[in-house]
Order: C-alpha cells, then structure tokens, then sequence
C-alpha cells in the first residue's frame, strides 16, 4: 500500500508538472518534490523486494537451532548412543559366555532334539553367569504358582499382568500362572559409543595365528 500511494502521488505530481503552467516560484520546489518522492519510492520498493527475498529464503530453509537446543540435542544423541552401545556390549557378554547369538542366529531344524539339548545346556550355563553378574534376578511374587489371588481396581499394570476372561470392574480374581521376575540390582557395561565398532559389533572375527602342520 505504501507503494502504491507513493507511485500515484509521483505521478500526478509529474503530470502536473508537465502538463499545467507552474508559477516560477513554485517549479523548482515541485521539481524537488517530485524527485524526493521518487527517491523514497525507490526506497521503500526495495526495502520490500529484500524483506519478500528474505522472507522465501526462511521458508525454504529451517532456521538454525538455538544453540542451547543445539547441545541439548547433541547430548541426547551421544546419551542415545551410548544406551545402545550397552546393549551391544552386554549381548556381546552373552556371546562370549553363552555363545548366545551362535545358537540363536543357527538354523537348527536339521538337528535332532539332543544336539540341540547339548548346544541349550552351554547357553543355559554361560548365559546364566552373565544375567547373575548383572542383575539381582528374584521372583515378583512372593507366593507359589497355582495360588489363587485377589487384585483392586489399583493393581500395579507394571507388576501384574491379567490374562483370560478379565471382567470389566474389580476384583480381579484369579491364579498365579507365572510368577513374574524383578532385579535389585542393573550392572551393565558402561561404554562410551564414540565410534560405530561400539554400535556394531557384538563379537570381534576370532583369528587364530600360527604355522599351519
């Protein structure tokens, strides 16, 4: 709108210079007026052009991040990290020790029941270590198995888990089927994952050197 104004006042001033007889007095001044006019017309169109060229370059590019959400991001990308460089490290653990992954990754329908009976009890044995050294593993509930338990309303979701026709108000009344796990203590491996090897590999290639006979 500015513009516009400012377009037509300058060119109804010009064409009134140009076109009716001016006193001598008054034409240089209008002269001067009309150039001044000129001037903030082009002033003001380019103030405009680069505030619109500005403004397309905003909406096609994101604008950077503060720097505070900048490092906040960062640190939860390394803290990220490291979380799965545990993980990695901790199955590594149990390849070491119960060559876990070994049996898992084994397509093992072409065994019979007691080689895969002799492979489970080695992964039974060194994956039993690793998840002692670790956690402080204990059964959840207190009571035996088959033992018949009443729940309110307010049961804790996280520590009991209902299954089968589960009325839609409490009681909740039922049979202990499992009797769930707890731990009392979390020793995994503290790794800083500051390259992609802690990410990745889970047990290193094993190599062994020597004269071959």
């Amino acid at each position: 709108m500015p513009v516009l104004l400012l377009a037509f006042a300058a060119l109804f001033l010009a064409a009134w210079l140009f076109y009716a007889p001016q006193p001598p007095a008054y034409g240089p001044a209008l002269e001067i007026l009309l150039l001044a006019l000129l001037a903030v017309l082009f002033l003001v169109a380019s103030i405009q052009r680069v505030r619109r060229r500005a403004e397309g370059i905003a909406r096609r590019e994101p604008p950077p991040p503060a720097p505070a959400a900048t490092a906040a991001t960062a640190a939860t990308a390394a803290t990220a990290r490291d979380q799965d460089g545990a993980v990695v490290q901790f199955l590594g653990r149990l390849q070491e020790k119960g060559r876990l992954v070994d049996f898992i990754m084994e397509d093992i329908t072409g065994y019979s029941n007691e080689q895969v009976g002799v492979a489970a009890r080695v992964v039974h044995q060194g994956c039993r270590e690793v998840l002692q050294s670790a956690f402080a593993i204990a059964p959840l509930h207190a009571g035996g198995e088959g033992e018949e338990i009443s729940l309110g309303g307010d049961y804790d979701a996280r520590r009991y888990r209902l299954v089968g026709k589960v009325p839609d108000r409490a009681p909740f009344r039922g049979q202990v089927r499992h009797h769930g796990w707890r731990t009392g203590r979390v020793n995994l491996p503290r790794v800083v994952a500051e390259d992609a090897a802690a990410l990745e590999v889970i047990a290193p290639v094993e190599i062994e050197v020597g004269e071959k006979r």
